[in-house]
């Protein structure tokens, strides 16, 4: 009988275990960078739409600002129509269902998080306000339907209901402004 040389065995052995740990390393490292990549390809994504909903509530917000102005100084000079800011997520939605939160640093996606939940927040308002303005401009001629009122008594109801509408855009410009800043720190943060 031969004797077995279990010091080369015990070499060959651990080189060959250490020679698979070290390809699943290298899988893992690879499988990582791949996945960092497309997180960055996503991330990108979200920093076009934040600037392109940026633009958007940028334009309204202006525009807010100049009938709440209006309504607070002259009411029965303005016409009141709701230009509401069409602010996307698809990125966003894409970029969350892509795992993003695990390759980018935690700051940078709970700012997205607390800016995504923000717009959420102005689409609601967006919603209730266009439904308040077409039920009161449904209703409201139907308030004086059949009553005996003076012009002057038109005017003042008029006034009174476009007056109603400065809270209401006061809230949007509150909104679009908490909304603008949220932007500008997200986009210092990429």
């Amino acid at each position: 009988m031969k004797n077995i040389t279990w010091t080369n065995h015990l070499i060959e052995f651990f080189t060959v275990v250490l020679g698979i740990l070290l390809a699943f390393g290298l899988n893992t490292y690879y499988n990582n960078k791949v996945e960092e990549e497309r997180a960055l390809h996503f991330l990108e994504g979200v920093r076009l739409e934040i600037e392109d909903n940026a633009n958007e509530v940028g334009e309204k917000l202006e525009y807010h600002r100049g009938i709440f102005e209006d309504l607070t100084k002259n009411p029965s000079e303005v016409v009141v129509r709701l230009r509401l800011s069409r602010v996307k997520n698809f990125a966003w939605q894409i970029a969350q269902e892509n795992s993003i939160s695990q390759h980018i640093p935690y700051e940078l996606y709970s700012k997205l998080a607390e800016i995504y939940e923000a717009q959420d927040y102005l689409q609601q308002n967006n919603k209730e306000a266009s439904t308040m303005m077409s039920h009161l401009n449904v209703l409201s001629p139907f308030y004086v339907v059949g009553v005996d009122v003076s012009e002057k008594e038109a005017l003042e109801f008029s006034k009174d209901v476009k007056r109603g509408w400065a809270p209401i855009f006061e809230d949007f410009i509150t909104a679009e402004q908490n909304l603008n800043e949220l932007y500008k720190e997200a986009l210092e943060m990429f």
